[in-house]
Order: C-alpha cells, then sequence, then structure tokens
C-alpha cells in the first residue's frame, strides 16, 4: 500500500486553523462568564500579548461572536448572546 503524505503547507494550516480556533473559545469562555473586558485586561488575564488578543477580538468582532464598545477613553468587549439561548420568563 502507498502512504498518503500530507504536504506541510496543509499541516501549518490545520495548525493555525486549530490554534486560531483555541485562541477565539477561550476568549468567548471569558467574555460570556465575566462580561464587559479590555484588550489589556484580557491580555493580562491570560499572559498573552496585547497584539494577540486585539487581533483575536477583530476577528471575533467581523465574524459577530463579540462586540466592541467604547467606555470612557477605552473600549470593552463583551459576548453577543445568541437570543434562541436565552431564557424566557412567563
Amino acid at each position: 500500500m502507498e502512504e498518503i503524505l500530507a504536504y506541510p503547507e496543509e499541516e501549518e494550516e490545520e495548525d493555525e486553523d486549530w490554534a486560531s480556533k483555541i485562541r477565539h473559545d477561550v476568549i468567548e469562555f471569558i467574555l460570556r462568564r465575566y462580561g464587559l473586558l479590555s484588550a489589556p485586561d484580557l491580555a493580562r488575564a491570560l499572559k498573552w500579548k496585547v497584539g494577540e488578543v486585539n487581533r483575536t477580538l477583530r476577528e471575533l468582532e467581523s465574524s459577530g461572536r463579540v462586540k466592541r464598545t467604547k467606555l470612557g477613553g477605552t473600549y470593552v468587549w463583551t459576548n453577543i448572546e445568541e437570543h434562541h439561548f436565552n431564557k424566557m420568563f412567563y
């Protein structure tokens, strides 16, 4: 049987997608749990670079998963909850 070898470019692409998904999930979880947070606060809590957090937040914002709000002299970020997940009380 012949072995199918993966191209190195494909492996790198998969690694980036996997790492990006993890970053997105972690930030979304924190925003869901703690509410409004600034990028420097997230970076400090995760021990990540602020630029990396900002890039991830912009990616999440462009996909409609988080929202940026101006609060005083800074921007804070919050998770956008899906309406069908919210409980309804009568």
